[in-house]
């Protein structure tokens, strides 16, 4: 087993919000190992809200098997929803127990990631427009 997180998104816009998860490498979902990363996959996140809609979802890295050796990672693509416009991405890495990110729109994407813990604990919040 991997280093997990406890993951939220949040929505601050009055408008909804699609998320994706792609680029995916090494993690559990599905309930492999508590992991469901996939309930953030084709996602709306209505304006004012979050998802999940209170607390956080488990997501686990795969850290054994085939994945031993590699890094476990995965991407949130974040979408207007009404227009499908990318609002920005954010590409999470964990290369062994500390969960690292790239964001390629810092102006309205916000992201807490914290590894101080047994497990991380990771927020996207993507600012009012």
């Amino acid at each position: 087993m991997g280093y997990g997180a406890f993951m939220n998104v949040v929505n601050n816009r009055s408008e909804p919000i699609l998320l994706f998860i792609t680029d995916v490498e090494c993690m559990y979902d599905n309930g492999d190992e508590g992991s469901n990363l996939s309930l953030f996959n084709n996602a709306k996140v209505a304006g004012t809200s979050s998802l999940p809609p209170s607390g956080t979802q488990y997501i686990e890295a795969k850290a054994s098997g085939s994945c031993a050796f590699n890094d476990s990672a995965f991407t949130v693509k974040i979408e207007d929803s009404s227009t499908q416009n990318i609002i920005g991405h954010v590409a999470f890495d964990d290369p062994g127990q500390n969960w690292t990110y790239k964001n390629d729109n810092e102006d309205v994407i916000d992201v807490y990631c914290n590894n101080s813990g047994a497990q991380a604990r990771i927020t996207v919040t993507v600012e009012a427009t």
